[in-house]
């Protein structure tokens, strides 16, 4: 097959100041779930909002929404650290301090049990709120006499987010029309991944960058002996059964940090803040960064194709927002899914800094930061605003905070400009465009195999 890059689409990205990151140096107490990247908790943005030209008002929202926070996926996340621990506990090898982070692993799993990958209470609220914020900001949008169409794919977890978003709506504005459904009919744009960016996506030499990026920010040693009397029961491990031995420090000092970065999903009354320092909680970070990055983002690792895969959502929000425009009615399209859409979607879509694309992977967390792009519940929300004229506008919010497209902001006749607004017939035309081009290449990809 022939090597596609598709590099010039991100040239167009505005040169403004992403969100200010957070650099190891000032990782604190207040900040450190942060770090959790992917799995950091949402926390309601404190914010005011730019006011839209004279004369627009909104009338139509078009939303893609992560589901909020949950348990771990697998059983084996939870049983793989504490079965370790419990195994040097039993050895006679595990110090009071690794005894310690043993019994909260140990409440931990059991707290889980059953509960593999569920939304949490905390899921709930998040949702709940995110609703309610919706209502408040856009009364236009969301009244008595609006048609809002809501749809999520059929995992429970993402099913529970929409139906807590929908139990707001209803109890705030009983009145309101709302069409809702969790069905694999939707499948081929709310969690669908084009095959076509397989052979990119799962490059040999996209694993080796990685794994080599991996290497260079995993370091165990510390850890090790704070969990161990002796550390040759962690680095000359032999699993139950087997004969043969190995070093699993690695291993089980990233088994913990996934457990203690989830940490934030929950209510429990306990943590595993204290078993990381600041610099291996950061590290950690860079790691998980690293992983979205690679499976969502321009990079020359993946020929800048893996965007692309989420391409027949972008389709989607582009077809409906028209269908909207046409209705000039109030109304809302609520879309209820997972990371693994929403990461490449905001990257297809290079908003923000989402299609920063550095060839030194050591500064991808420069301005792709997994914690400011898509966390747990994080959102993309595009506002349409219209005046008497017809003139349509859109704003971007990511995560409820205003967000930057990659055309020119919106100037009136006097030649004000509007930060955050565009008009949308030419963010429509950018996306197309690309869509088309991406349609070409797609060809290039599926004759060349």
């Amino acid at each position: 097959m022939k090597k596609i890059i598709i590099a010039g689409m991100v040239l167009l990205l505005p040169l403004a100041l992403s969100a200010e990151v957070v650099k190891k140096e000032n990782i604190n107490a207040d900040n450190l779930y942060k770090f959790g990247g992917s799995m950091t908790e949402y926390i309601a943005p404190d914010v005011t909002y730019s006011k839209a030209p004279k004369g627009f008002k909104p009338f139509y929202m078009s939303h893609y929404g992560r589901h909020g926070s949950r348990y771990l996926l697998n059983k084996p996340q939870y049983e793989g650290p504490y079965n370790t621990l419990k195994e040097a506990s039993d050895a006679g090898v595990l110090t009071e301090f690794g005894k310690s982070v043993m019994d909260r692993l140990e409440k931990m799993k059991n707290d889980a049990d059953g509960h593999l990958g569920d939304l949490t209470p905390k899921g709930q609220r998040q949702h709940r709120g995110i609703a309610n914020r919706m209502m408040k900001n856009y009364p236009e949008i969301f009244n008595k006499k609006s048609y809002i169409v809501a749809r999520s794919t059929t995992s429970h977890r993402v099913i529970a987010s929409m139906t807590a978003a929908l139990m707001e709506f209803s109890s705030v504005l009983p009145q309101m029309t709302i069409d809702f459904n969790d069905s694999d009919y939707d499948k081929n744009y709310m969690n669908y991944e084009d095959n076509a960016i397989n052979k990119a996506k799962n490059s040999r030499e996209k694993s080796a960058a990685v794994n080599a990026f991996n290497a260079a920010h995993t370091h165990p040693e510390r850890l090790m002996t704070a969990l161990f009397t002796d550390t040759t029961f962690i680095t000359r491990y032999s699993r139950p059964g087997s004969s043969s031995k190995r070093d699993m420090s690695a291993s089980l000092y990233n088994q913990i940090y996934e457990v203690a970065a989830n940490m934030g999903s929950h209510d429990l009354g306990f943590n595993l803040d204290d078993v990381f320092t600041y610099e291996e909680w950061y590290d950690n970070f860079l790691q998980n960064n690293m992983y979205w990055y690679s499976v969502s983002g321009f990079n020359p690792m993946t020929q800048n194709l893996v965007p692309y895969g989420h391409a027949s959502l972008l389709q989607d929000f582009l077809d409906k927002a028209d269908a909207a425009i046409a209705a000039g009615t109030p109304s809302a399209n609520l879309r209820y899914g997972h990371d693994t859409a929403l990461f490449p979607l905001l990257c297809l879509m290079e908003v923000n800094d989402c299609a920063w694309s550095p060839s030194d992977l050591e500064k991808v967390a420069d301005k792709w930061v997994a914690y400011d792009i898509v966390h747990m519940a994080s959102n993309l929300q595009l506002i349409f605003f219209k005046d008497k004229k017809g003139t349509v506008l859109v704003r971007a919010l990511l995560n409820e905070e205003e967000a930057r497209l990659p055309v020119e902001c919106y100037k009136d006749a006097k030649g004000n400009g509007y930060p955050y607004f565009y008009e949308w017939n030419k963010v429509e035309k950018y996306y197309r465009d690309k869509l088309e081009t991406w349609n070409r290449k797609r060809a290039e990809l599926t004759n060349n195999k």
